[in-house]
Parts: structure tokens; C-alpha cells; sequence
């Protein structure tokens, strides 16, 4: 049985810049990607679909255009996500946000 996507998280998400997209084995994923060319994003929870609540904990993933892993952070909860997303306004500049917070927080369990 699927699970019904919860239409707030699509919508918090909407707003950063995210639309839902079908990835792996029927699984769906927040996506973030400035131009086909280059890297993306992918939000997900800890299950690889989207979250079903604003408050579980989320994966922030990178991966190159051609689909290849770069790199994944954690983060407690999507209220996190989006303080720190939005703390640089030039959309090519903000995966590099997420990757200091990785490498600031790299020894928080999440």
C-alpha cells in the first residue's frame, strides 16, 4: 500500500525550490537542481522517499548529472534544512551551505 505524501512538506519544500521527482524502484524524492548540467540535490528520509513529516529527520544528497553519489548530510529535521538553505541567496552557492553544515557537524549522529 502507498503511502500518501503529506501536501505540506511538498509544499515547504515547493517554496526552497524542490519539486517531487520519481527516482529508484518507485521511490519519490525532493529534487533541487539549478540547470540539467549540474550537480543536484535529493531530500529524502531515512527510508529514501520523501519525508512525511516537517519534523522526522531528512538526507540531503548530492549527486552529479549523470546520476553519480557525491555526498549526503543529515539533519534533524526540514525546519534545519531550510535555515540553512536559505542562508545564501545565489542558488548556484547554497549546495556549498549544506556542505559547510556537513562539515561542521560531521560528528552529530544526525
Amino acid at each position: 500500500m502507498e503511502k500518501e505524501i503529506n501536501q505540506t512538506v511538498i509544499d515547504f519544500y515547493a517554496e526552497l525550490g524542490f519539486e517531487e521527482t520519481q527516482i529508484e524502484e518507485g521511490l519519490t524524492a525532493l529534487c533541487f537542481e539549478i540547470s540539467p548540467e549540474e550537480n543536484y540535490g535529493l531530500i529524502t528520509n531515512d527510508n529514501g522517499n520523501i519525508p512525511e513529516t516537517l519534523r522526522e529527520p531528512v538526507i540531503f544528497a548530492c549527486y552529479t548529472q549523470a546520476g553519480s553519489f557525491l555526498w549526503s548530510t543529515s539533519f534533524k529535521n526540514s525546519y534545519l534544512v531550510q535555515e540553512t538553505w536559505i542562508q545564501e541567496q545565489e542558488l548556484s552557492k547554497r549546495f556549498e551551505v549544506i556542505k559547510d553544515y556537513r562539515k561542521n557537524n560531521e560528528n552529530d549522529p544526525l
